[in-house]
C-alpha cells in the first residue's frame, strides 16, 4: 500500500522524534520499519547524526565496583557472570573486535597479520602466551607492574614502592627509569617489551654485525683457532 506525502511527514516526524531519545539511526529505523537508507537520508537533512550503541557487558559496572572493593578477578568475574579471560581483559583495558586487540598504551594485536603495532611501528607479535606467561619469581609480573603504576601516581617513593613489592629499590627504579615515556610509567608497555625480550634460543651475537663479529673475521682469516679467539 502506497503511503502519502502527509503520512510519510509523520512518519518522519516520528523518526527524528524518536532519534533524538536513542541516538542510533539503525535502531530507530527498525523499530519504525523505515527503510535504512531513507532513515539517514532524513537525519542528515534535518542534521542529526548517528551515535554508536555501546557494547559494555552490562555486569561490567558491578565488576568494577567489585575490584574496587578489593574482591579478586576470580571471584568479581564468577559473580557477574564472565570469563576469567574477558575479565582480566576489563583489567588491563583491553577493546577487542574480531580479529584486534588494542591495549591502553596504544599497542595493538592484529591477529590477522600477526603483528603489533605500536606509536605506528609495526613489530612481530610476541603472543598472548609469552604475555601471561609464569616466569621465575626474580622477573616483574605484570601485577608487580600495576602497582608499581598505582604506587608511583600516588606519590610513594622508590624504597616504598620496594617494600610493598618486595623488591629491591635499585629494582624499581631501573623499572621506571627503561619504562616512563610521556604519560609517566607505562607498565603494559613495559610486560610487552619484557616478554618479546624473553624467547629462547636467541641469535648468537657473533651473528649480528658489530665490532664482535668483525674480530672473530679478522682472527679467522688469521688462522686463528676458535680456542684461541675465544680465550682473547
Amino acid at each position: 500500500m502506497a503511503v502519502g506525502s502527509d503520512d510519510l511527514a509523520g512518519i518522519r516526524e516520528r523518526f527524528l522524534a524518536r532519534l533524538d531519545a536513542v541516538g542510533n539511526v539503525t535502531l530507530v529505523a527498525r523499530e519504525l520499519g523505515v527503510n535504512r537508507s531513507t532513515a539517514f537520508g532524513w537525519a542528515r537533512k534535518a542534521g542529526r547524526s548517528s551515535v554508536r550503541l555501546s557494547r559494555r557487558h552490562p555486569g561490567r559496572d558491578e565488576y568494577e565496583r567489585l575490584r574496587a572493593a578489593g574482591v579478586t578477578r576470580r571471584v568479581a568475574a564468577w559473580r557477574v557472570g564472565v570469563n576469567e579471560r574477558t575479565a582480566k581483559d576489563w583489567d588491563w583495558g583491553v577493546k577487542k573486535t574480531a580479529t584486534r586487540r588494542t591495549y591502553a598504551d596504544g599497542r595493538r594485536v592484529d591477529y590477522a597479520t600477526g603483528t603489533v603495532t605500536m606509536s605506528g611501528v609495526t613489530t612481530p607479535s610476541v603472543g598472548l602466551s609469552a604475555l601471561e606467561k609464569q616466569l621465575h619469581p626474580r622477573f616483574l609480573t605484570l601485577a608487580e607492574r600495576e602497582r608499581i603504576r598505582d604506587l608511583r601516581a600516588a606519590g610513594q617513593s622508590m624504597r616504598a614502592i620496594g617494600r610493598a613489592l618486595g623488591r629491591p629499590a635499585s629494582t624499581v627504579k631501573r623499572e621506571i627509569d627503561a619504562n616512563s615515556g610521556r604519560e609517566d610509567y607505562q607498565p603494559y608497555a613495559a610486560h610487552r617489551k619484557a616478554a618479546a625480550r624473553r624467547p629462547r634460543p636467541k641469535d648468537r651475537k657473533v651473528l649480528r654485525e658489530g665490532h664482535l663479529r668483525r674480530f672473530v673475521q679478522d682472527r679467522l682469516r688469521r688462522r686463528w683457532s676458535p680456542e684461541q679467539i675465544c680465550h682473547v
